[in-house]
C-alpha cells in the first residue's frame, strides 16, 4: 500500500497510527481458530519475527534521510489487534476486538510548521517514497522555533504478564469465560441477563527520531460482567470488572467484586431520585476520579492553551484548590490501563503533577503546544489512531493520598451523601464548569448510612469551587480504568482516581 495521506498543520500538527501485528497477530491467529474450539493458538515465538525485527533500522534510516533537508524528523509506527469472547444466556461469540491496521507516521519540521505523511504498512519501499514525496513537497520556512533534542534512548518494553494470552489455546481460553459465566451466572429469579466479556489487545509502538529508538509490545485486558433484571417492573443493574495491562490473569473476578455486584444489583431497586441541592459529599476512589479528570484534566491540556480555550491558562501559578490537594498524572504506573512506556512523540514516561498544595504549578503538554508556548515538554503526546493527530492526552490522572483514615471522612458526614461508582463527566475548559455522574449515592446521618439509596447522582460546579471544598483526603488510593475522548472523538486508555475525598458540592 502507497502513502494513504498527507496533512499539515500550523504548528498544530501530529502524527497517528494505529495499526496490526506485522505477523501473527493475536486476532489473525485466534480468528483462524474459531472453526472448531479444539484447534490450537500456536505460541507467539512460532509465528511472529522478534519485535521490533529490523522495523526500528527501517524507520531510522528513513528519519536520517528527511534530516538532510530538515531540522527536525520522527517516525512512528503503530500497531493494534484483538479478540473478544463473550458469553451471555444466548451462547458464546468470538470476534475481533476494534478495528486491526497499522501504519507509520513520518513527521518533519520545516522551521515553522509541522508536515506529516502517513502510509498504511511498514515497508521500506513505501517509507521511502513517502519521504521522498516530503522531501520534494515541503520547503524550509524562516526559523521560528527551535525542537531540542532529547537525551539519546534505545530501548524496547514488554508487557509482564503471569499468563501469556498468545501461548493459551482457543478452547482453553472459552473455557475461561464459560467457566466465569456460571460462577457470575446468579440463579435470582430477578436476574434476566447476564453478560461476561473478555477483550484481550495487542499494541505495539516504535518511535524513532534523530536520538531516540524506542519499541514496545503491550497486552491489555478488559474483563467486564454485567448483570441486569426486573424487580416488579423496576429495572435493576450490576456491574463490575478487571482492567489493565497484563494477561489472563486478569480474566475473573476477585470473591469480593463478585458479591459487591450482587449486592448492588440487589441495592439497585431501591433506589430512588436524588433531591437536587448542595451537600456535604465524600466522593469514592473512582468518584475521586472522575472530579481529577474532569476538573484538571482536559482544561489543562496545554493544546487548548494554543487556541485560547481554556480558562486553566489564567491560573497558572496561582490557588485553584485547598491547600491540601495534589493532583498528578502519570503514565509510568505499573499496569495501569493509561499507561505506556513512552508517549507517541518520544518522552520516556514520568509523573507530571499538576497541582501541588493547592498551586495550579503545570499542565500536560504535546511537541506542539510546548514549541509554540515555550515550555517544558510532559510526556502526554498521544494519538488515537494512524488517521488522527497528536494532542495533548491525560494517561493515569489522580489525586495524591492525603492523611486521613476513610473512617475518619464518614464519620464528620454529619449529614450528607456518599458517592460511589464511575459513570461519565464532561467539562467546559473555558469556563471551568464542571458535570460528572456517579452510579448511586448513600445518604449519611451522623456518620452512619440511613439506607436510603439514590441513583444516578450528578455533581455541577465551579471547577475551582469544588477543589477549594475539599476539607479531608483519605490515605487509601485507587485507579478506575476509562476511555477518554477529546470532543467526543480521539479515544486513548486512561485511569483516574486517588483515595476517598470530602467536599461540599451540588448533587441532583
Amino acid at each position: 500500500m502507497t502513502e494513504l495521506s498527507r496533512r499539515q498543520f500550523l504548528l498544530r500538527g501530529g502524527a497517528s497510527i494505529l495499526g496490526t501485528v506485522v505477523a501473527g497477530s493475536l486476532a489473525e491467529r485466534l480468528l483462524a481458530a474459531t472453526g472448531t474450539a479444539s484447534t490450537l493458538a500456536a505460541p507467539r515465538a512460532s509465528l511472529e519475527p522478534e519485535f521490533p525485527g529490523t522495523l526500528a533500522d527501517d524507520l531510522a534510516t528513513v528519519v536520517a534521510d528527511l534530516q538532510k533537508k530538515f531540522p527536525y524528523a520522527s517516525a512512528l509506527y503503530a500497531s493494534q489487534a484483538g479478540i473478544s469472547i463473550s458469553r451471555d444466556r444466548n451462547g458464546k461469540r468470538v470476534s475481533e476486538s476494534g478495528f486491526p491496521s497499522r501504519g507509520v507516521s513520518l513527521r518533519v519540521f520545516d522551521g515553522a510548521t509541522f508536515h506529516e505523511a502517513a502510509v498504511g504498512n511498514a515497508e521500506i519501499a513505501s517509507l521511502r517514497a513517502a519521504a521522498r514525496r516530503l522531501t520534494k513537497d515541503v520547503s524550509l520556512a524562516r526559523e521560528k522555533f527551535k525542537i531540542e533534542a532529547l537525551a539519546p534512548e534505545t530501548r524496547t518494553w514488554r508487557t509482564a504478564m503471569e499468563r501469556d494470552p498468545a501461548s493459551v489455546p482457543l478452547a482453553q481460553r472459552l473455557a475461561m469465560v464459560e467457566a466465569e459465566f456460571e460462577r457470575c451466572n446468579w440463579s435470582d429469579p430477578r436476574v434476566r441477563s447476564v453478560r461476561v466479556v473478555t477483550d484481550v489487545n495487542e499494541t505495539r509502538r516504535v518511535f524513532v527520531d534523530r536520538t531516540r529508538r524506542l519499541a514496545s509490545a503491550t497486552t491489555s485486558v478488559n474483563h467486564t460482567v454485567l448483570m441486569f433484571g426486573f424487580d416488579q417492573g423496576k429495572p435493576g443493574a450490576g456491574f463490575s470488572r478487571r482492567t489493565g495491562q497484563g494477561g489472563l490473569e486478569l480474566t475473573r473476578l476477585r470473591d469480593d467484586q463478585l458479591e459487591r455486584m450482587r449486592q448492588d444489583f440487589v441495592d439497585s431497586f431501591a433506589a430512588e431520585q436524588v433531591p437536587a441541592g448542595e451537600y456535604d459529599v465524600v466522593f469514592a476512589p473512582p468518584v475521586s476520579g472522575l472530579l481529577a479528570h474532569e476538573s484538571f484534566g482536559h482544561g489543562v491540556e496545554m493544546d487548548q492553551f494554543v487556541k485560547e480555550r481554556a480558562k486553566a491558562k489564567a491560573f497558572l501559578g496561582k490557588p485553584v484548590a485547598s491547600k491540601i490537594v495534589t493532583l498528578l498524572d502519570d503514565p509510568s504506573v505499573t499496569g495501569a490501563r493509561g499507561s505506556y512506556p513512552f508517549d507517541d512523540e518520544g518522552m520516556l514516561a514520568e509523573p507530571t503533577t499538576i497541582i501541588e498544595n493547592g498551586v495550579f504549578v503545570r499542565p500536560l503538554t504535546d511537541l506542539m503546544s510546548a514549541t509554540f508556548l515555550g515550555t517544558p515538554r510532559t510526556p502526554n503526546g498521544r494519538t488515537q489512531a494512524w488517521d488522527r493527530k497528536v494532542y495533548a492526552r491525560m494517561s493515569n490522572t489522580f489525586f495524591a493520598r492525603g492523611t486521613s483514615e476513610p473512617a475518619e471522612l464518614f464519620e464528620t458526614l454529619k449529614d450528607g451523601l456518599y458517592l460511589e461508582g464511575f459513570r461519565n463527566g464532561i467539562e467546559d475548559p473555558q469556563g471551568w464548569g464542571i458535570q460528572f455522574t456517579a452510579s448511586t449515592a448513600r445518604e449519611y446521618k451522623n456518620g452512619n448510612p440511613t439506607g436510603r439509596i439514590f441513583a444516578p447522582a450528578t455533581v455541577t460546579g465551579y471547577v475551582p469551587e469544588i477543589l477549594s471544598n475539599i476539607s479531608m483526603i483519605a490515605n487509601d488510593f485507587h485507579l478506575e480504568p476509562g476511555t477518554c475522548g477529546k470532543g467526543f472523538k480521539e479515544f486513548v486508555p486512561v485511569t483516574s482516581g486517588g483515595p476517598h475525598i470530602r467536599t461540599r458540592a451540588r448533587v441532583s
